[in-house]
């Protein structure tokens, strides 16, 4: 990899059939990242515009792993989200390995989550196991067309109703909980795996500390203003893939003249270590602005609490991500609450993160539109293509399909519903 360093006078970019010109990639995230590696498996170079210091060191850095089956998309009464996460899950891990080769799930995996009613929830037990339901049914039928490996394991197993609260959950908080197939990946490692594969990549480079100002069309494709510690510069594109997480809006704004409105979130990564009285397993508290538990196999504790990690919302990205240990180590307290076998847990890592979602309200109002999601999405005009993963499950998927529709070739996976990919 190496640094920006700035060239007013590199030519301009095309792609062409055939041909192995470069396409201007904006965003080290895992969206860029696998595009570029979906180009270069066609023979097409690229350059990734990363505005840190190094790839995937953000919002695909700082998060839980989950890769979502749509069991927590239950508000989303289409079931549109659920099927797009299904779609995404079960090609997860083959379009990982097509890029990076084999890599060990069993170790980097999380157990299956259980899924524990909260009673002052957005939806009742007997709501969520209907939806629950549906979901084994849409992972059965999409199973056969897309196969079961699901991080190195199977998604076909049927969601468990169980009543009571939680063994691991304080008092009668919870009325149900579900044990179901669905798992994390430590994203760290996953983080690892893709910065081996750009780095061993001929086709693939990467400047890193860079930020792209500003977008203008130009009649045959885009200038890119680029900042960097050399001083600005240009690079005139024919071909951009806009895969910046927070900023991607505004620099779609900036290319096409307009972009739909987004609800910008901050939330919080918290790491814990330390012994424990029982077990941990994975648990999702549902429906609302609850939090999240995951044990790693390497004895790191990711632990979510929603009222705590969550610090910022807005319909624009103008706070910062700073760490904070207040916020961490209020995270881990609110949790403790919950799940009293975390008291005593000592915080060892934290950072914050951006979420992008739809709508103006927070998750804890049932019709807020981040109880659903539009991904594996892209807006294409021109040589502009800005590509809307949506979430860490469906950000591989989307390079895929995307990348296959801009070379003209066919995508390594067959999605049953193409209509959901416009």
């Amino acid at each position: 990899m190496t640094p920006g360093t700035g060239d007013a006078e590199r030519p301009a970019v095309v792609i062409r059939s055939g041909s192995t010109e470069e396409v201007s990639i904006i965003g080290g995230g895992i969206q860029g990242v696998t595009a570029a590696l979906a180009l270069a498996e066609r023979g097409i170079r690229s350059r990734i515009l990363e505005r840190g210091e190094r790839i995937l060191r953000g919002a695909s850095y700082r998060n839980e792993g989950k890769v979502h089956l749509g069991f927590v998309y239950a508000l989303d009464n289409t079931g549109a989200t659920a099927r797009r996460m299904v779609e995404g899950a079960l090609t997860f891990s083959d379009l990982i390995e097509s890029w990076c080769g084999e890599v060990d799930w069993a170790s980097n995996c999380s157990e299956g989550f259980d899924y524990c009613v909260v009673d002052a929830g957005l939806a009742d037990s007997d709501a969520l196991g209907r939806h629950y339901e549906e979901v084994a049914s849409m992972i059965e039928a999409a199973s056969s067309e897309l196969g079961d490996n699901y991080l190195g394991s199977s998604a076909r197993v049927e969601p468990v109703r169980h009543h009571g609260s939680h063994p691991l959950l304080a008092g009668d908080l919870s009325g149900d909980w579900f044990s179901t197939p669905e798992r994390s990946v430590d994203p760290r490692a996953l983080c690892d795996w893709l910065t081996r594969a750009i780095a061993s990549n001929p086709l693939v480079e990467v400047d890193t500390g860079v930020v792209v100002n500003g977008v203008e069309p130009n009649g045959s494709g885009f200038s890119l203003e680029i900042g960097s510690g050399a001083g600005p510069y240009v690079i005139e594109a024919d071909t951009v893939l806009n895969c910046s997480w927070e900023n991607r809006l505004e620099l779609d704004r900036q290319a096409l003249g307009e972009a739909p409105t987004a609800c910008y979130r901050i939330k919080h990564q918290v790491l814990a270590r330390g012994a424990t009285t029982v077990e941990l397993v994975p648990i999702t508290l549902v429906q609302g602005p609850y939090g999240d538990l995951v044990p790693w196999p390497n004895g790191d504790i990711y632990v979510s609490w929603y009222p705590a990690a969550r610090t910022f919302i807005g319909d624009t990205p103008s706070a910062g991500t700073d760490p904070d240990r207040g916020v961490a180590e209020a995270t881990l307290e609110g949790l403790a609450e919950i799940i009293p076998s975390l008291e005593g847990l000592e915080v060892v890592d934290f950072g914050g993160a951006w979420i992008v979602g739809e709508g103006s309200v927070d998750i804890d109002e049932a019709d807020s539109g981040l109880h659903a999601r539009r991904a594996a999405e892209v807006d294409q005009r021109g040589g502009w293509w800005s590509v809307n993963g949506g979430k860490l499950t469906t950000a591989p998927l989307a390079s895929e399909l995307c990348v296959a529709e801009l070379t003209g070739t066919e995508p390594r996976v067959s999605i049953p519903d193409p209509e959901t990919f416009r």
